[in-house]
This record gives structure tokens, sequence and C-alpha cells, in this order.
């Protein structure tokens, strides 16, 4: 593809959106739908600019963020599709000029690369990509061919028979340059809406050449307008993800209730289960199985993982034959060791945890150093922050964690060492020690029975007191 260069339409208000934020920002399997239209031209190496307006600090920001080198024109006021190309007109520099919009985010490489060898082999003023779509609620453009030649009709401005006129305008056209610049500026306010539309420049073309229709698949080219659209297309983009791991190697036990986002991987053999969330950049390897309802953010699994139901996994990495869950939370940049057991209800915050390792019941280990062949016991809380700063807890390998204790950082236990059930820990403990940080107990023989009769005995003096306020109120009245 020579001599060719890129506008994107991104200034719109996104008004069917009733969000009150660009839906160009809306997320689709975790990339924002501007992104797909500008990472598709520029993996075909077509220099892009993009028309920016509302809210054009953020759609800036996110463009740049992950693609440098796209130019932006700012739209100040947003007068439609014409004024927004005529907005670039300072830029156009190759023969020829795609104008497409930035809602479209389904678009794939072989509509483009048709788009373009349509155009060429005709010899076309104007090429425009047209879909299949004799609804007549269709809020599409309607392209007419009659013997006056080619022209598009707005949806609101339409009053024919769709299943006469079925094709639709995408709002993707391949224009000549130097046919755009001598009639860009030709376009006049549309009487209804008083703007411009780039649709006019069709049947310019049409009288003074030729304008070529390419058929694609409505699905691919539909642009999103509505949250309902967003959602039907992130159903498609969804399906095909998952299609591409079955054919890899992974089983999904109920796929369509799976949420999986774009720069995710899995490894051959993982089993994936019913309403799991893949999201932003996880890694699973080979042989893992990802329990019911477990969300992953930015994980990193290892192969012959386990994560166990419910489980939340956060910016964290999981070594191999690890087992986790159910209902575990890992969070900033916590790394469980080979074979270790985080078991149920337990969270780990920015931790590293050694090989071997179990804690497995209903405990909190923050910023914690944790060694191999550790174990935890049931209720361990680490308490890193003193109301200032967070603190480390080291815990050295071998060494065992009674039920119920209290580790008060910045502390650290020693190698092989001991803690009793119920301590609490504000000391270093030595290797081999046993620490020990709990009051003493005291029984007292035959106290029960005593401690009832006083209180029943206080109880009846409580409901004679009241009784007798409630007669004094009574002779009062």
């Amino acid at each position: 593809m020579q001599n060719i260069q890129a506008v994107v339409l991104a200034a719109g208000k996104s008004k069917r959106f009733k969000t009150g934020k660009s839906k160009l920002m809306a997320p689709i399997c975790g990339q924002e739908m501007v992104l797909y239209s500008a990472k598709l031209l520029e993996s075909m190496h077509i220099p892009t600019t993009m028309v920016v307006g509302y809210a054009r600090e953020e759609v800036q920001k996110v463009v740049k963020s992950q693609m440098p080198n796209v130019h932006f024109v700012v739209q100040e006021e947003q007068l439609g599709t014409g004024h927004a190309v005529r907005c670039t007109q300072q830029i156009w520099q190759a023969d020829h000029v795609l104008i497409m919009n930035g809602d479209v985010p389904l678009v794939t490489k072989e509509i483009i690369q048709s788009l373009y060898e349509a155009h060429q082999q005709n010899n076309a003023l104007l090429s425009m990509i047209v879909s299949h779509h004799p609804e007549p609620s269709a809020s599409y453009g309607r392209v007419i061919q009659d013997a006056q030649g080619v022209r598009v009709v707005e949806a609101h401005e339409y009053t024919g028979d769709p299943a006469e006129d079925c094709c639709i305008n995408a709002g993707i056209y391949l224009i000549r340059r130097s046919f755009l610049e001598q009639h860009i500026n030709e376009i006049e306010k549309s009487s209804q809406k008083q703007e411009f539309y780039l649709i006019d420049l069709v049947p310019l073309a049409s009288e003074q050449g030729r304008v070529e229709l390419i058929n694609a698949p409505l699905e691919r080219v539909c642009g999103i307008n509505t949250l309902k659209e967003l959602w039907a297309a992130e159903q498609i983009m969804r399906a095909e993800l998952i299609n591409h791991w079955m054919n890899n190697g992974v089983r999904f036990t109920f796929p369509q209730y799976v949420h999986i986002d774009l720069n995710v991987s899995i490894g051959s053999g993982t089993d994936i289960g019913a309403g799991v969330q893949l999201r932003n950049g996880t890694v699973i390897g080979s042989e893992c199985t990802i329990g019911d309802f477990s969300i992953l953010e930015r994980a990193i699994i290892a192969d012959d993982v386990v994560v166990e139901s419910h489980s939340v996994i956060k910016d964290s990495r999981l070594e191999t034959g690890a087992n986790v869950g159910p209902f575990v939370h890992l969070r900033n940049q916590t790394v469980i060791g080979a074979h270790s057991v985080i078991g149920n209800f337990v969270e780990v915050k920015k931790s590293i945890i050694g090989a071997h390792t179990k804690a497995k019941h209903l405990s909190y280990l923050g910023d914690a150093i944790i060694g191999d062949s550790v174990n935890i016991g049931a209720g361990t809380i680490v308490c890193n922050h003193n109301g200032v700063n967070k603190n480390t807890t080291t815990i050295n390998d071998n060494a065992y964690i009674g039920s119920d204790t209290v580790l008060v950082a910045p502390v650290t236990v020693g190698k092989g060492a001991m803690t009793a059930a119920g301590s609490t820990i504000t000391q270093d403990v030595p290797a081999e020690s046993l620490a020990i940080g709990r009051s003493r107990q005291t029984n007292k023989d035959g106290y029960v029975r005593k401690l009832r009769e006083r209180l029943k005995m206080k109880s009846d003096e409580l409901a004679f007191l009241a009784a007798v306020k409630s007669k004094s109120d009574m002779v009062q009245e």
C-alpha cells in the first residue's frame, strides 16, 4: 500500500452513549476503543493523523502512551465529518487519503486492503466500504445507486425502501487527494443539523469519475454509538479470543461466561472455569486450573498451578505447582513460591512466599518475606502498618507460626523457630526458639456458678426497679 495516509475521526461528543464521557475511552476486551483503528493502521504502516475535539486531552493521552507516531489535529467546534476532514487539510501529502471513524474496532486489515486494491484497480476518485443492512431501523446512512449515480442519504433523511437500498455506509473512505483538495471546501451545511457531511463528496465523485463500493460484513464495520452496541462488539471479539485459545489447547468449561482481554496468554492443557475474568497482561502457563469466578489481572502464573474458585490475583506471580484459594486475595507484587499453598480466606499483599510454604486458613500477610517450608497457622496476622509507615516482617525457613499469632512489624522470626498459638510477637525470635507472647491463664474453681448467681440477682434487681418506676409513672398520670 503505497502513497497513502490516514485520518481517524475521533472528535465526537458521544451523545448516544449517555455516560458523560467519550465513548472512545470505553474498553473492549481490555483496550480502549480508539486504539483499535489506530493500531490497525500502524500495523499496515500507514501514517495516521487523528482528529480530536471532545475530551481530547484524555484521548490524546491514551493514544500517545502507546502510539507516539500518531499526529493530532484539533477540531475546536464539532461541525460534522466534512468539517473534521477539512481541519486536516494542511497535512495532506500522500496521493490518497484514507478516512475512517474511530469507533469501528472490529475492522480488519483485509477490509482496508480490499478497499485500497479496488480503489487502485478501478482508478476511482472515491472508494468506500458498504455493508448489507436491510433493517429499516438501522441508524446508518443509506447508499443509493440509480441512474443519477451514487449518493448517501443520512438515516434521519431517508424515506425510501431499505429492502431496495439495502447497503449502508460504514464511514470508511479512500479518496484521491487531488479530488479532496478541489471539493472539500465546497461542502455546505446541512439544513437540519447545520453540519458539514463528508458524504456530500460521494455524488460529486460519481459525477466526475468513479465511486467504488466495497462490501464488508456488517459486524466488522458497524460503528459503536450506544452501550448496547459496545456490548455486542465485545461479545464478538471475546468469542474470537476464546476460539483462538481453544484451538491452542485451552479448555473453557463455560466459554460464554468467561471474560478475556486481548493481551492475555494461556498455555496448552490449562482449564478455565465458569465466570473467570482474565484481565490486562495476565500470563498463564501450561496444565493449570483456574477455578470458577476467579479474577486474574496482570497475574503471572507458571505451569501446573491450581487457582481455586473465587480467587482474586492482581499484579502477582505464582511459581510452578503453587496452589491457592478458594477465596484468596493476592496483590501488589506478591510472589508465591513453587508448590506453596495459600488457602481459603488468606490475603497476601506485597510479600514474597518461599517454596513449599503453607498458609491454609484465614490469615493476612502484608509486606512480609517468608522463607521455604514455613507453616503459617490459621488466624495469623501481620501488623505491617504503625500508623505512619509500612514495616517488614521476615520469617525464615522452616519456621512454624502457631495459630492466631499476631506479628507486629518490624520483626524477624529465625530459621526453624516457633511461635505459640495466640501469641503477640513484638520482638525478634532467634533461630530454633519458641516464642510465647500471651497472658498467663488463671482458672478459678467454681467461679462460674457464683458468677451466674450474681448475674441473676442483678437481673432480678433491675426488673424490680423497672416495675416500681412503671407503677410510679402511672400514679403521677
